[in-house]
């Protein structure tokens, strides 16, 4: 799990990095709303823990700019008291809100079950993401727009990695016996993941004469 740490105080920023590595999180960190969204144009991350209060950008208005353009979870934390605060986080698009102060070891074991939640949810290989509950796929944190089909022949390929595939047999499986077509229906499909796949389109190879495989390098 890669991990995004956003708090303009260091010393708690620090705390956090240090105690959520323990527990085997990929943690990064930003210390305002502007280097979190810098962060994320060239790094992917599966959750953003972000404090509400902070310079520059906020973390409301960091979160609503996360989401609009990375689809990335976010977990707020606050020295907030009033109810209506913290409705108001929640109505944004936060998944979780912790109230300042807080106990580290309390903060690391609600990520690390995120985490072990995760697990059955998201395929990742380096920058490709795939949400099989969400049937989606991110490639470096941007959200590609997949068809249904072409979820299902990645996710086919995907779960028989490094095993070479036949164009009749990928027809069978994802499209079902009583499907009418030939092998330029299986050839399209893959063009078009290739695209969405982007510098990672060679993790599905040509099996020249056979058929195709996913393979990450």
């Amino acid at each position: 799990m890669r991990l995004l740490v956003v708090d303009d105080d260091r010393q708690l920023n620090m705390a956090l990095k240090e105690s959520l590595t323990e527990e085997k999180i990929e943690v990064y960190s930003a210390y305002d709303g502007l280097q979190a969204l810098e962060f994320l144009k060239e790094n992917s991350c599966d959750l953003v823990l972000m404090d509400v209060d902070m310079p520059n950008l906020d973390g409301i208005s960091t979160m609503k700019s996360l989401r609009a353009s990375y689809n990335v979870p976010v977990i707020l934390m606050g020295e907030r008291k009033e109810e209506i605060d913290v409705i108001y986080a929640y109505e944004a698009g936060c998944i979780d809100y912790i109230r300042k102060p807080f106990f580290l070891k309390e903060v690391c074991l609600k990520i690390r079950n995120l985490s072990f939640k995760s697990q059955s949810q998201y395929i990742i290989y380096g920058g490709i993401k795939i949400d099989t509950l969400g049937r989606t796929l991110f490639v470096d944190g941007v959200k590609e727009n997949l068809t249904q089909k072409e979820f299902q022949l990645l996710k086919y390929l995907v779960d028989n990695e490094g095993i070479a595939i036949e164009r009749e047999k990928l027809l069978n499986d994802v499209w079902g016996y009583g499907f009418f077509g030939d092998d330029r229906t299986i050839d399209t499909h893959i063009k078009m993941l290739r695209n969405s796949l982007g510098k990672y389109k060679n993790c599905i190879q040509t099996i020249r004469g056979f058929g195709y495989k996913f393979e990450y390098k």
